[in-house]
């Protein structure tokens, strides 16, 4: 078969896929099937749709009435306050065309992304058709969509300028998304793949001086977001929560009570068998090979587009896993992650440890479904709740620790690589 036909075939499975997937979630949305696993934002008894994106518009409505909407907002439904940068208080005509906004660019939106999650598993011929279902019709992603959160504009942005070389544009990218909501700032790390020291600090350089002279204009509004840190942060809780310093606080003053009866005592058996023990033997099994990988610089030296989003999505999990409280809609960066983990399964000498990261991270998806789903139906294990939450934060702090070695040991080859040339 040539390659124009396998390109053919694949876009053509891409799209019916895309289709399909399209479909199921419209399907789940008009039925609200897909509240047993999230949380509606309710008013007037009724779930309301885009809310994350709606806040943003009603705050520039409000804007408009001379209302500072960093420290009040009474257009939105829940008098949520504006947790993003200012420049997204200067939409234009959203009186004008007010369907435009409010409906039809979030389903684009959407639309646009779904078609990206599917696109990132193309890589193979054997598709992995099981597994497009486990990530993308789970709470983390399903959540980010009936929310239209901004974070899906954040991720498609990761995409493109992993696909982009123009060194302009990325600029452009990495400036902007920083200026709307901070944490961004992580995409600059795309220009450590131009190899040359005296480039990469060059460009660097000039993101971060664009970034901190509109920051130095906006000063103000930036300390008000700061003070509102809570809703900034997007805080979430129990199997909601993806968040070192939540899972520790959560673990910390978790008290186990039957009957009466204080069972505590069983957290930290739980602790020695489920975390830690588990946790040894992960990392004395795939240490070595983790090492290996990154001391060969296997793909992560190479300026493709697989590498350049996997290190990107990579320092995004990093930064607000370690950094703030989030909500699990967050976890949809560790999407970016697949594309490699498809590569490195097909053409890597080490491609059962890169089967093993692929379906390690296939079963968390899989599972915080499950847990999500047994924890919002109280009837189910109402007694269990304790469990199913630390469960949960035990499989994220797995995968993170395998993403947090990886990183470490890339930087430490970087640094090394860069020093020598020098």
């Amino acid at each position: 078969m040539t390659y124009s036909k396998i390109f053919i075939k694949k876009n053509i499975l891409s799209w019916l896929i895309f289709i399909f997937i399209s479909s199921i979630i419209y399907f789940l949305f008009v039925k609200q099937l897909i509240y047993p696993t999230i949380i509606p934002m309710v008013r007037a008894d009724a779930a309301n749709i885009f809310s994350d994106w709606t806040v943003i518009l009603q705050a520039n409505l409000c804007y408009e009435k001379g209302y500072d909407v960093f420290v009040e907002n009474p257009c939105d439904y829940w008098n949520r306050k504006h947790v993003y940068g200012e420049i997204l208080l200067y939409l234009p005509g959203i009186k004008t065309v007010p369907k435009f906004y409010f409906l039809i660019l979030p389903i684009l939106i959407n639309l646009l992304f779904i078609f990206s999650l599917v696109k990132l598993f193309t890589y193979n011929d054997n598709i992995k058709y099981f597994s497009i279902f486990v990530f993308i019709i789970s709470p983390p992603v399903l959540l980010a969509i009936e929310r239209a959160n901004i974070d899906i504009i954040i991720f498609l942005s990761a995409v493109i300028i992993s696909k982009n070389k123009n060194l302009l544009f990325n600029h452009i990218i990495v400036i902007l998304t920083t200026i709307t909501k901070f944490y961004p700032i992580c995409l600059a790390i795309v220009f450590i793949f131009k190899k040359n020291i005296k480039k990469i600090i060059t460009n660097l350089i000039i993101v971060f001086l664009f970034i901190l002279i509109i920051m130095f204009f906006q000063f103000d509004s930036i300390i008000k977001i700061f003070d509102n840190q809570k809703q900034f942060s997007g805080y979430g809780y129990g199997v909601y929560n993806f968040s070192f310093i939540g899972t520790i606080k959560f673990i910390n003053s978790l008290k186990i009570i039957f009957s009466n009866k204080d069972y505590t005592w069983i957290k930290y058996v739980y602790l020695c068998f489920v975390c830690i023990m588990p946790l040894i033997l992960l990392s004395i099994f795939n240490f070595k090979k983790i090492y290996n990988i990154s001391l060969k610089g296997e793909f992560f030296h190479e300026n493709t587009f697989e590498n350049k989003l996997y290190i990107i999505s990579s320092t995004i999990i990093l930064l607000c896993y370690l950094s703030f409280s989030n909500f699990i809609y967050r976890e949809i960066f560790f999407l970016g992650l697949i594309p490699l983990l498809l590569k490195g399964e097909k053409y890597s000498n080490n491609k059962k440890f890169f089967s093993f990261y692929y379906y390690i991270l296939s079963f968390k998806f899989l599972l915080t479904t499950l847990l999500i789903y047994i924890s919002r139906n109280d009837n189910i294990l109402p007694s269990f709740e304790p469990f199913i939450i630390t469960l949960k934060y035990t499989l994220d702090f797995y995968i993170m620790l395998i993403i947090t070695l990886i990183f470490l040991f890339y930087v430490k080859n970087f640094i090394r690589g860069t020093l020598l040339k020098l």
